[in-house]
């Protein structure tokens, strides 16, 4: 499904001036879309092609799941860069989701936390990015990137921790442990 673009005066410089009022639209908007009202919704600003959602609505009765910080694999080799470890992260958050049914492209939130990569002297956004595009091409995850002065694993240069949500999992049986 393509995002739901936002009006032009919502881009995210404007969100202040909407307030609740603005989100309230949104929703309405989105609620009048007859069948769709009942899939997970995403919304971007028109005018910027960041593959992220500045905003994502989760119709009422999703199932939800919630996947604590992941790093790279410790169980193989998982790379020394942030493209390698963001990658290896996706993997884990891949297979941990897999167990729910769900997919990457269920994702609606995303944290991204990246430290200094000593090689560089700052984080390497750009290198998390690289992995990121390769695995987001659309359902993009409303997504923040936090740099951070360490993870709990001083062999880490990124940790992910995301929300998968989807309407039709009803279906789905959920494992229970």
């Amino acid at each position: 499904m393509s995002p739901v673009r936002l009006p032009a005066d919502m881009s995210r410089g404007g969100w202040h001036r909407w307030g609740q009022f603005g989100l309230l639209v949104a929703g309405v908007t989105a609620c009048g879309q007859g069948a769709s009202a009942q899939s997970v919704q995403r919304y971007s600003d028109p005018k910027d092609d960041f593959p992220i959602s500045t905003a994502v609505q989760v119709p009422a009765g999703s199932a939800t799941v919630y996947v604590s910080g992941l790093g790279p694999a410790a169980d193989r080799i998982s790379g020394t860069t942030t493209a390698e470890q963001m990658q290896s992260a996706l993997d884990q958050i891949s297979a941990a989701l897999k167990h729910y049914g769900m997919t990457l492209q269920d994702i609606v939130q995303m944290h991204v936390y990246l430290v200094a990569d000593p090689r560089l002297g700052h984080m390497d956004f750009d290198g998390m990015m690289q992995a990121y595009r390769a695995r987001f091409r659309s359902a993009f995850p409303a997504r923040t990137v936090i740099e951070v002065p360490h993870l709990s694993n001083p062999h880490w240069l990124v940790e992910v921790d995301v929300i998968a949500s989807r309407s039709d999992a009803k279906d789905k049986k959920f494992p229970t442990k």
